[in-house]
């Protein structure tokens, strides 16, 4: 487990400092000072820009004009303490610790970040993300929450996910600091196997993925029809997303269209012979009368990243240790 080091803030020298400021010798600022001292000297700074932006959208969705995060140092002070005591073995307490100041601090960023690393640690990947989710909500500049959500999608093998995260690293976080050279190192990585896999780029990847999520989704609710045209989009760009195949298959069965569903099923086994839940699924669709359609059956739907040959090659081998 290795937190990253960071060194007090030049202006309060309270809080850890987060940013590189251009205009304190390139010295370590926290994300408070930063918005107090920020000026127009600022301008050209990723952190200003990022601000002004920020402020610009707050400002369109309900009227405010400045973001500022809300920090308590005592409570940094205490998180840091926590966080050291879980990184030498000490769990527990550093647990009770962050989980006391959890009762009462849930609005600080800092707080909900020791959380999701806690429970990141024992394990509790859902729980851990949705405490990092809580920390961006608040403040959705913190490179090191957007770096441990990343790590958490990782362990989960949630591809998607975790690329989207280590982008965000590599858009906030300073160019020299260990986690953008792990993210850069990742999301390389990622996109040349995606690539030597499926011939795409990284954007179209994800493109294909939110596509097939939300025919996924259709699927769930039984909405056959609107699910097929979202396979057909996938397969459309990636020919070779055999789950898109196998999904389709049970959308047409569930349709009554067996033939069209054999068809799909016989595409996926096309791609990989030994696609279990192809098999199986269209060793029941086979048994169907013509337009019976399947019914009583939880037939085997795939997600995405199932048997995929991307999760095949070890894409998501662990890249760092910890968090």
């Amino acid at each position: 487990m290795k937190f990253i080091e960071m060194k007090k803030c030049i202006v309060c020298s309270k809080v850890k400092g987060k940013r590189v400021c251009k205009t304190n010798t390139n010295s370590l600022v926290c994300p408070s000072c930063c918005a107090q001292i920020r000026n127009p000297d600022c301008e050209g700074c990723r952190y200003y820009g990022q601000a002004e932006q920020y402020a610009d959208n707050k400002a369109k969705k309900s009227g405010f004009k400045e973001f500022v995060a809300q920090i308590d140092p005592e409570v940094d002070e205490m998180v840091d303490h926590a966080l050291q005591m879980v990184e030498r073995g000490e769990i527990s307490t550093g647990e009770k610790i962050i989980s006391n100041l959890y009762k009462e601090h849930d609005d600080l960023y800092i707080v909900q970040y020791a959380m999701g690393t806690v429970f990141a640690v024992k394990g509790q990947y859902d729980k851990a993300i949705e405490c990092f989710d809580k920390a961006l909500d608040i403040f959705p500049y913190f490179v090191e929450a957007w770096f441990n959500k990343g790590s958490a999608h990782q362990k989960k093998q949630e591809v998607g996910e975790t690329i989207r995260a280590y982008q965000k690293v590599i858009e906030l976080g300073d160019p020299v600091a260990d986690p953008v050279s792990t993210a850069k190192d990742f999301v390389k990585d990622i996109e040349k196997e995606i690539h030597r896999g499926t011939g795409l780029t990284l954007d179209s990847y994800l493109k294909t993925m939110d596509t097939f999520n939300e025919a996924f989704g259709a699927m769930e609710k039984m909405e056959w029809e609107k699910a097929l045209t979202g396979f057909h989009e996938v397969v459309t760009v990636n020919p070779m997303h055999l789950q898109s195949y196998g999904n389709m298959g049970i959308c047409y069965a569930r349709l009554g269209r067996k033939q069209e569903g054999l068809a799909a099923f016989d595409k996926a086994l096309d791609l990989d012979p030994n696609y279990e839940p192809a098999l199986l699924n269209r060793e029941i669709v086979n048994s169907l009368e013509d337009g019976e359609k399947l019914s009583g059956y939880q037939s085997k739907s795939m997600d995405y990243y199932k048997d995929y040959s991307i999760k095949k090659k070890s894409l998501l081998r662990e890249v760092f240790k910890g968090f």
